[in-house]
């Protein structure tokens, strides 16, 4: 997957373990992430992915905005920042050296957390999200079709780790002459925070391949989480693919920003 999920909620998570608690933040982040792999097809899709986000969180209660920037070399589409790319079953966007780039989708998600116990050591998360169809489907930036998904979360907090594990479901729009699957999703990881501020976690994704024929999508990551003041988080993460549906290896960092 592009972005993922348990990265992303990690870098927010070990913030919370350092940084005074307020009522209210303001977010950005900007990212840079490099994958390659040939997701099921028969040529390589290389992907330099530029994420740039701005939220506003409270204690149990988060907004998110978020739009990439891409580019793509060979001939995978798209999907979303949450997914694996995809062969186009219409026939090849690109050439396998063809390369193209731009912004993608936008993105708009919210999200809730619970405290399941009064030490707060159990939480649930409950995310739902909405990719709107703003980018370029003719280059393959986009499916040109608006994506829904709802994914829930729970995270157990022992001492200076925690552990975790999660899912969600994924509508995916049908564009014509491309038949895409809805798809399931799922992680499980842990992470390790240090008393400097520094965490580092690893997780294990899973994605159902959202074209018939191709392997689902199984990958593992690490992360390491800095931070460079009060305000500021600086990640860095690797990605490797188990199975041919999901990249074969990628790399990126984070900055996180609290306004």
């Amino acid at each position: 997957m592009i972005e993922k999920r348990w990265v992303i909620a990690a870098m927010g998570a070990a913030a919370s373990f350092s940084a005074p608690a307020y009522a209210q933040d303001f977010t950005a982040s900007i990212g840079a992430e490099y994958t390659t792999g040939d997701y099921g097809g028969g040529a390589d899709t290389d992907v330099l992915y530029v994420p740039i986000s701005v939220g506003l969180e409270t204690d149990s209660w988060y907004v998110k905005a978020s739009l990439p920037w891409l580019n793509l070399s060979g001939p995978g589409v798209f999907l979303g920042e949450d997914l694996p790319l995809v062969r186009d079953v219409r026939g090849p966007t690109r050439a396998a050296d063809e390369e193209v780039s731009g912004f993608g989708d936008l993105s708009l998600s919210a999200g809730r957390s619970f405290d399941l116990d009064e030490a707060g050591d159990w939480r649930l998360d409950i995310t739902a999200r909405v990719k709107l169809a703003t980018a370029d489907e003719a280059d393959g930036l986009s499916t040109g079709e608006m994506d829904y998904s709802l994914a829930m979360d729970l995270t157990r907090n022992i001492g200076d780790w925690s552990v975790f594990g999660g899912g969600g479901y994924r509508v995916n729009g049908a564009p014509d002459g491309r038949e895409l699957n809805d798809t399931a999703f799922a992680s499980v990881g842990a992470a390790y925070y240090m008393s400097s501020g520094t965490s580092w976690g690893a997780a294990l994704d899973f994605s159902q391949a959202a074209t018939a024929g191709t392997d689902d999508a199984l990958e593992v990551s690490s992360w390491f989480s800095f931070r460079l003041n009060d305000s500021t988080r600086l990640q860095t993460y690797a990605i490797a693919g188990l199975t041919d549906g999901g990249p074969d290896f990628g790399a990126g960092l984070r900055l996180a920003f609290r306004l």
